[in-house]
């Protein structure tokens, strides 16, 4: 049975944030998962992730082009619709030619106090380390200097180990996905991880400790032994109706690689040493990264990893129509899923789940193809 808590508290996340400062709390959104929440959180702040809503995107039309994703014209229609007038401030990074026209946009029309777009490196080797330690230094002097106020070091490794903590959570509940049939659903999971974006670390970790609890308890249910093992992979995906789509024609979301997923916590930051380098290295350099980032071997070694880990029988590769990153990438995964023998489907949406009737043909047809042996 699946749990509303998760359910409900993303979706009413801008309730929660009006509540929140009409409390005095001072509240930062960020956008791309290159964004280190520990900063913000160690400043004082309550980090959310910006994820939009809006099922038509008519304001945010107006400001950024046809061809751009509809993530961000999603993002900036709520914004503009009064969802985020709470915030304190905004940062994103120049991660991709969407992002950094909505970072425009924003900084010109919403007038929020604080606005920050961070350099993000295109290479996720050891060799960008210092330049994006350098990068978060420039970020930590733009918010001390716009809030008057400064950041510890003390303070910020007590954030890190906060931060670290929702992650073994998370790596925890998703190692329980392996077992087949899988005690949770890929939308559950979804569900779970929206819910910890939008909420205070200190009150989603023992939220969640309690869930996998309660998830280790479950029976499986019958016949779901025989569903299709998918590994899902794509941008941010904060629709958990389309993965229960999916699912429901006969698969379960074994794994993903998702924006909105393992590429949010996958990795730990390590806890020893300099805190501002240990969080260059951990978000410049992580294995669950996006295909902006060159060379693609290590981020392709370990989607097989997780592939064969969770037992995986097929691939969706479900991208935003107009994503550069992620579309060029995908011939490239198609051939390297197909040397491990799986059969990978590539799907263009919208941000928003719209028709399902193609989506529904394309995946059943997908799936009446497979040899399952």
């Amino acid at each position: 049975m699946a749990d509303t808590r998760f359910t409900e508290i993303f979706a009413n996340r801008y309730a929660r944030l009006k509540e929140l400062k009409e409390q005095g709390k001072r509240i930062i959104g960020w956008v791309c998962i290159y964004v280190p929440e520990e900063i913000l959180h160690a400043a004082g702040f309550l980090p959310i992730r910006i994820l939009g809503s809006a099922d038509e995107t008519s304001i945010a039309d107006a400001y950024l082009y046809s061809n751009n994703c509809s993530f961000g014209k999603n993002c900036l229609e709520d914004a503009f619709q009064g969802h985020y007038d709470s915030l304190d401030g905004m940062v994103t990074c120049n991660s991709c030619d969407v992002m950094r026209r909505f970072y425009d946009m924003w900084e010109i029309y919403l007038k929020t106090p604080f606005t920050h777009i961070m350099t993000v490196p295109c290479r996720g080797d050891e060799s960008v380390v210092p330049g994006f330690r350098n990068e978060l230094m420039r970020f930590k002097g733009k918010l001390e200097e716009a809030f008057s106020l400064e950041i510890q070091p003390e303070a910020l490794r007590e954030s890190i180990a906060l931060y670290n903590r929702t992650r073994r959570l998370l790596r925890e509940l998703w190692e329980l996905r392996k077992a087949d049939p899988p005690p949770l659903s890929g939308a559950e999971a979804l569900e779970v991880i929206l819910a910890g974006m939008v909420m205070p670390k200190e009150e989603f970790n023992p939220l969640l400790e309690s869930y996998i609890g309660e998830v280790r308890a479950r029976k499986a249910s019958n016949g779901s032994a025989q569903k299709i093992r998918l590994l899902l992979t794509g941008p941010e995906l904060a629709d958990p109706g389309y993965v229960r789509f999916i699912e429901e024609l006969g698969s379960v979301v074994a794994i993903d690689d998702l924006s909105c997923g393992t590429r949010y916590f996958w990795d730990l930051v390590e806890e020893a040493g300099d805190p501002w380098e240990t969080l260059a290295r951990r978000y410049a350099t992580r294995q669950a990264t996006c295909p902006r980032v060159h060379p693609q071997g290590q981020r392709i070694e370990h989607l097989k990893q997780l592939a064969r880990d969770y037992k995986v029988e097929a691939v969706i590769d479900s991208i935003i129509k107009f994503c550069e990153s992620h579309g060029g990438i995908t011939p490239i995964l198609k051939r390297e899923f197909a040397e491990l023998g799986l059969p990978m489907l590539h799907l263009e949406r919208e941000y928003q789940m719209g028709s399902r009737g193609q989506l529904r043909t394309r995946v059943q047809a997908f799936f009446e193809s497979l040899d399952r042996g």
